[in-house]
């Protein structure tokens, strides 16, 4: 039969810990099988709920998945009340007040079901307001556990007071070869024996009555009063060999046990073991090690141990190996009395499923197993008579194994992670047990290694923390993120003066579009839309925190007006249309943003400020933006200003080239010349690039900027160079225009029609163009190249350089960032410049320093070696006929 709800009485819920036997995959792939309400979260979050969950709460999916566990409630209050209730004080069930759309509430009753891990909880929910257990919430309960157990890959029994099963799985009926329900009625003894029939709860071992191996079993208290639920192991104890070193181990000429490492119960045991202690092997199958030594030593530590057998006592020396990482089982070996047998029984690990390797008591290599040979590519002959750190990775130093060796010297054991080397020469973890083995006269001969696979568990644990901390669909990270990252970025915003600022983003009417175009195409969106603001800018960095609300954290900006850019360029890039299968949606987004220091302290007072200033956008329609501040509100007015007026600047010639020579700091002499573009905006005057083109960006208008300037540029050089006047000059162009605008084929064009050398242009392009991998900007870099143009990287130093993709792109050039040059005094800045020049020397790259402006900036950087420079203190910006002058 089918796992069917057993009737019980309500103050006998049965509530399953399945944490030995079960993930949390098991509770997901139920999730929609279930007609409760079923939630798993952490203490903070919630990770995952089922369809009935949506229906109880009236929300999405997307509403709560990802959400902080607190927005279930009505109150901050009502939330910490209920988080102390279930995950402090451990109540199994009880009823919570959950808060509903449109601000109302509702009872709801709740059974906190199966731990899943530590800090990870599932939670039932039913419908019916109660002050106590329910009938319905206690069948919601009943109707949980066939669930599980049907889903599970153990065997599951349910047996009552009188040892009688009452249900059975599907495993447990393959298990015991009973089909069609025939377990049912029978006696739990008819089909195994338990090593400690009187236990209630925990580890038992379990030994079918047909012959077949012990297995390891867990009791768990059962539905009704002194009933159990029996979960076998999917293996058997001696799961670490395969079936001929299981037959190896049966017949084994020494004697050699398997034992639970928590209370040294006996799981396994071959036929020498049973010969030499005068018992039936299946009698040895339960019971606990003491019972055949005759000393009072509890430890498992390789030596001369006491034994019993036949009834008497006798000596011999014992090997205690652990099977596993975490020890909870140890396999037992000795010979007897007379036993000639070596220490070290080669056959019987080299037949071992896990990677063994033995060493002699020099630490060099003895053997390896067909495991570990298999595992690595590394073959004995090559290893035979190497030190241990041969077999390894190259991962770990000398250090690492001294530390080994030493252990292994003081305690006869150690155990940790130990890297290898696959065939592919890939490094990998795996988790590495050590133990010492000694001849009669207790002298050591030799050290036994069994590895585990660390692999799988490391990436376990990391995907759970990737859930934990990232919002699934999108794959932002979620709000304490970015809590942590302004922690973190705080200290060096205060010494380095700049501004820090949280701007929320409110998605306008995104309800509409999913009901218009369904859950699926709105998912599309949002993901994109992750990804378009993921590449807005390397200062924003983006966090989901509701179903269309985001918390944006913008850094590295030292001016306010930066801010507004920012902000602008976030709001910006939202704009553009979404493509969604054949749908093009267009979004509008609300912002509230405030910054730090000047409109709060800590991030929770920023965040308050900024989520006010938000709902002060959504008042005035969507698409709004609004900063704490009036000053940043007014250079907010003035940026949109912008944006409108530059649309008419292509028109009317506004834009114009200035040029600020690069001098050889050490000869004063001018060696280039740098080209900046500006604005000359009929009302503001002399607007730098910097403030308008992330504006131009998002009207689309930068590609033809960037033409115009590139043929700006290339006119006055020619011109230059046809004076004699032969210096390069080096002109800004972004990653944008290199993908998008085909800005390399202008450029290759202007110089064709100018007569002017490629070499005479240097294009100064930012980071970003290092580290994307966008095909068509790589093809637009070598292009450059291969015709002869110089390509620099600006902003250097602000972040840490990828040095190795410097070495895979076509660059000649790196120009500091000016925060560097502005804070030389600074150590921090120091070392980065030292560091920088020192690479830039090794990868065979010249530097240049922007931003100079004192005398001591100037021989601070001679004393560093950096002989060009740029900056005021050579001279500012000139119009092109006064930089001819210069010349």
């Amino acid at each position: 039969m089918e796992l069917a709800p057993v009737p019980r009485e309500p103050d006998d819920l049965f509530v399953p810990d399945l944490t030995e036997g079960a993930e949390a995959g098991l509770y997901l792939s139920l999730f929609e099988l279930m007609n409760e309400g079923l939630i798993i979260a952490s203490d903070e979050t919630i990770l995952e709920v089922n369809s009935a969950v949506c229906r109880l709460l009236e929300r999405s999916y997307r509403d709560l998945a990802g959400q902080p566990l607190s927005s279930l409630f009505p109150t901050e209050r009502a939330f910490l009340k209920a988080r102390g209730a279930l995950f402090i004080q451990g109540e199994m069930r009880g009823s919570l007040r959950v808060g509903l759309p449109g601000g109302r509430e509702r009872d709801l009753s709740y059974v906190a079901a199966a731990r899943i891990r530590p800090g990870v909880h599932a939670l039932i929910l039913s419908p019916d307001p109660v002050t106590g257990l329910t009938p319905n919430v206690q069948r919601a309960a009943d109707a949980v556990w066939p669930r599980l157990a049907a889903a599970l890959d153990q065997a599951a029994l349910v047996v009552d007071a009188r040892g009688k099963i009452m249900a059975a799985n599907a495993p447990a009926r393959r298990r015991f070869s009973r089909e069609g329900g025939a377990l049912t009625g029978l006696p739990l003894s008819a089909l195994c024996t338990i090593s400690d029939p009187a236990r209630e709860s925990g580890p038992v071992t379990v030994t079918p009555t047909d012959g077949a191996p012990a297995m390891h079993g867990r009791l768990l208290a059962g539905p009704e009063p002194g009933w159990q639920v029996l979960l076998l192991s999917a293996s058997s104890p001696v799961a670490a060999v395969d079936t001929r070193a299981s037959q190896v181990f049966r017949h084994a000429p020494q004697a050699m046990l398997v034992v639970r490492g928590s209370d040294h119960t006996i799981l396994a045991a071959n036929d020498m073991a049973a010969t030499m202690h005068g018992r039936e092997r299946s009698a040895l199958i339960g019971m606990r090690l003491s019972t055949l030594r005759s000393d009072t030593v509890s430890t498992l530590v390789s030596g001369n141990w006491q034994w019993l057998g036949g009834g008497k006592a006798f000596s011999a020396h014992t090997q205690a190996q652990a099977l596993d990482g975490a020890h909870s089982e140890w396999l037992i070996v000795h010979g007897g009395a007379s036993a000639s047998a070596s220490p070290v029984d080669f056959d019987i690990f080299s037949t071992n499923a896990r990677a063994v390797i033995v060493t002699d008591a020099e630490h060099k290599i003895l053997s390896i197993n067909t495991a570990f040979a298999t595992l690595t590519g590394l073959d004995i002959h090559a290893l035979r008579g190497k030190p241990l750190a041969d077999a390894a990775s190259g991962r770990q130093d000398d250090a690492f194994f001294e530390r080994l060796q030493s252990s292994l010297g003081a305690h006869q054991a150690w155990q940790g992670e130990f890297w290898l080397r696959n065939r592919k020469g890939e490094a990998f973890p795996e988790w590495l047990s050590f133990n010492s083995v000694h001849s009669a006269d207790g002298a050591t001969v030799a050290h036994i290694g069994l590895f585990s696979d660390l692999s799988a568990r490391k990436q376990a644990e990391a995907r759970s923390d990737y859930l934990v901390n990232h919002d699934a669909m999108t794959g932002l990270p979620k709000a304490h993120f970015i809590r942590a990252r302004f922690t973190e970025l705080t200290p060096g915003a205060l010494r380095k003066q700049q501004h820090l600022a949280l701007a929320f983003v409110d998605i306008d009417q995104f309800k509409q579009i999913n009901t218009a175009h369904g859950t699926a195409l709105g998912d599309q969106v949002l993901q994109q839309f992750a990804t378009r603001i993921r590449q807005c800018s390397p200062r924003i960095q983006l966090a989901r925190v509701g179903s269309d609300r985001f918390l944006a954290l913008i850094h590295g900006v030292e001016l306010l007006s930066d801010v507004t850019r920012e902000v602008h360029a976030l709001h910006d890039a939202i704009k553009a249309p979404f493509k969604a299968g054949q749908v093009s949606v267009t979004l509008t987004a609300s912002l509230g943003a405030a910054v730090f220091p000047g409109d709060g302290a800590d991030f929770d007072e920023l965040c308050a400020l900024a989520s006010a200033a938000l709902e002060r956008a959504r008042l005035e329609g969507p698409g709004a933006v609004r900063f704490h501040t009036d000053e940043l509100n007014t250079a907010s007015f003035e940026q949109a200003a912008l944006e409108r007026s530059l649309a008419h600047a292509l028109e009317r010639d506004e834009l114009a080239m200035y040029f600020q020579p690069v001098v050889d700091a050490q000869t004063g002499c001018i060696i280039a010349a740098e080209a900046l573009l500006r604005w000359q905006h009929p009302d503001m005057g002399l607007v730098p690039a910097h403030q308008f083109l992330p504006i131009a960006q998002s009207a689309g208008l930068d590609l033809e900027i960037g033409r115009q300037a590139l043929r700006m540029v290339c006119g006055h050089a020619a011109e230059w160079h046809q004076a004699g006047q032969t210096i390069p000059v080096a002109i800004g162009a972004t990653e944008h225009m290199l993908t998008y605008g085909r800005l390399q084929e202008t450029l290759l064009e202007v110089l064709a029609e100018t007569g002017l050398p490629a070499s005479a242009i240097e294009l100064n392009l930012p980071e970003s163009c290092l580290t994307q991998d966008h095909g068509d900007l790589i093809k637009a870099l070598y292009a450059l190249d291969n015709a002869g143009v110089r390509l620099a990287i600006t902003g250097v130093g602000a972040t840490p350089l990828p040095l190795a993709r410097l070495r895979q792109r076509p660059v000649h050039r790196l120009k500091l960032d000016r925060s560097l040059i502005r804070d030389m005094a600074n150590a921090d800045n120091h070392s980065v410049l030292a560091a920088t020049l020192a690479a830039s020397a090794a990868l065979g790259l010249r530097l240049q320093a922007v931003g100079v402006e004192s005398i001591e900036q100037q021989d601070a950087l001679l004393a560093l070696g950096c002989h060009r420079q740029q900056g005021r203190l050579f001279a500012a910006p000139l119009a092109p006929d006064d930089f001819a002058q210069l010349l």
